[in-house]
């Protein structure tokens, strides 16, 4: 079997998706249980990954008015805090020893590699169908419940601030938003005011299963 493998490609993302792909990380890996602190010693510590990712953030913006001397710096903070989560993928792949499910909690990507397997063999989860659910009276918050995605140990779940089929300049990324071993009835906190979009989708030790339809939730 292949193990399970985080996917960077980080020096492809633009700015803005960079520090929107930091930032989901950062929320993932803050208080993970599957990846308690303190990491090993080669490895930044989630306070660190922090300051670099504000850091860049800082810098990003100040780069805006287009100082050459900003740029540089700019680009320096941003070479930094890719190698910090370039280390801290290692440390959390060699942590989780091909378990898929706890590498689905960190936020990273995860390399889809196609099974294998006959009829009978393990494979990919199957697709989850039925998402659904709506605000709850808790501020920021959404109940969602879903149908058991056959093979599936755990499941992804993805949130959009738009329109996820928007293009252009109107284009939002799909963000990791959590982590559940039961769609049976589950929860998604801290959500801004408005309307949101979310996705979801099982995950095993041979990889992810697919996306389900997106459902549009108003978050009050």
């Amino acid at each position: 079997m292949v193990q399970p493998k985080i996917v960077l490609g980080l020096e492809r993302r633009s700015d803005p998706n960079l520090l929107a792909f930091a930032g989901a990380v950062l929320a993932a890996l803050k208080d993970n249980e599957a990846f308690p602190a303190p990491w090993s010693d080669e490895t930044p510590s989630w306070d660190k990954l922090d300051a670099g990712y504000q850091a860049y953030r800082d810098a990003y913006h100040a780069a805006l008015g287009h100082d050459l001397q900003k740029i540089a710096q700019r680009n320096e903070a941003r070479r930094l805090l890719v190698e910090m989560l370039r280390r801290v993928a290692a440390y959390l792949e060699l942590r989780a020893a091909g378990n898929a499910v706890m590498l689905a909690s960190t936020g990273f990507e995860l390399r889809q590699e196609q099974s294998r397997a006959g009829p009978g063999n393990a494979a990919l989860p199957r697709p989850v169908a039925g998402l659904r659910g709506g605000a709850s009276e808790h501020s920021g918050r959404i109940e969602l419940r879903a149908n058991r995605a056959e093979g599936a140990l755990g499941y992804e779940v993805q949130t959009a601030s738009s329109d996820p089929s928007a293009t252009g300049a109107d284009a939002t990324p799909w963000l990791h938003a959590h982590t559940v071993f039961s769609v049976q009835s589950f929860q998604v906190d801290e959500l801004p005011t408005g309307f949101v979009w979310m996705r979801l989708r099982g995950v095993n030790n041979r990889g992810y299963g697919p996306w389900s339809s997106p459902l549009r939730v108003l978050v009050v």
